[in-house]
């Protein structure tokens, strides 16, 4: 007797793209919830399961992409008894009044909590940053500036005072691949099968404190230029100091006329969230005479 071949059960389908699409997008947003900061992750080459980062982060926003495209295209399979439903209980009166309101209510609580970090949706941001900070278990995890590993080798080393040549005669002798002065750190990187985190520990021996000129008067925007991207907001008010070259206790009575009052070992991330400004603020403050905060 001949077997009956069915169609395509095109609801049975949907049904299933749409759980298995909510089931992608659970787990990778879990992942990325506690995943570390892009600059990091991209600095030591980052994997969970053999996945980086951005990779995890793309996998998100296609099953999301994914999870509405097959919510809308059920919402389209069942108008018609989703219509009747919406009509009969318009006609009947709406009986769930309560229960919107409350719906209506979370789903604005959940829309603007995170924007104005109303409790206690931002005690869940703030434990996804806790998070993301146990990834940094040293200095070396977090790199020199803002993109490193995007900039070609000479750049890099002229920015951290580092003689190109000797670099490129170290990565010789460690048997580091360059095809050029031109070349990113993260391409280098991939070449050689290691991290631009490895790459600048192997020439870091070679970078020279930049000299700071007794007397310079910065202005605002030769701070923007000099520190931006330097991390500044992770160092210590010990630290900013003394690659500045500014007198901590010179730094702290500035701070003090603009009611800032730090510790040595206090972050200028922490200062500034305080003074709800932007810890490139902060830092001017300490290099600029008779600076106002926004």
């Amino acid at each position: 007797m001949a077997t009956e071949k069915k169609g395509f059960h095109t609801r049975g389908f949907i049904s299933l793209l749409t759980f298995g699409s909510f089931i992608v997008m659970t787990v990778n947003g879990i992942i990325l919830y506690f995943a570390p900061q892009g600059r990091i992750a991209d600095w030591v080459i980052w994997r969970f399961w053999g996945i980086t980062r951005e990779a995890w982060s793309d996998m998100h926003v296609i099953s999301s992409l994914l999870f509405v495209a097959a919510g809308i295209y059920h919402l389209i399979y069942n108008w018609k008894p989703f219509v009747s439903y919406i009509s009969k209980k318009v006609s009947g009166g709406l009986r769930l009044k309560k229960e919107l309101v409350i719906a209506t209510a979370l789903s604005l609580f959940v829309i603007f909590g995170p924007i104005y970090g109303i409790p206690p949706l931002n005690y869940v941001t703030d434990f996804a940053g806790y998070l993301k900070g146990l990834w940094v278990v040293n200095r070396d995890y977090e790199p020199p500036f803002g993109h490193a590993e995007q900039v070609g080798l000479k750049t890099f080393t002229k920015r951290m005072n580092i003689d190109f040549e000797k670099a490129m005669a170290e990565f010789k002798a460690n048997g580091i691949k360059v095809e050029g002065g031109e070349t990113s750190l993260d391409k280098i990187a991939k070449a050689n099968e290691t991290s631009p985190m490895r790459l600048y520990a192997i020439i870091k021996k070679f970078e020279q404190q930049a000299p700071v000129a007794v007397g310079t008067v910065y202005t605002p925007e030769m701070v923007d230029e000099k520190f931006s991207g330097m991390g500044v907001g992770r160092k210590t008010l010990g630290e900013m100091c003394k690659e500045a070259g500014i007198d901590i206790n010179q730094a702290k009575e500035k701070l003090r006329k603009v009611n800032i009052d730090m510790k040595d070992d206090e972050t200028m991330k922490d200062a500034a969230t305080k003074k709800n400004v932007n810890p490139m603020d902060v830092l001017k403050v300490i290099l600029i005479e008779n600076y106002k905060l926004p």
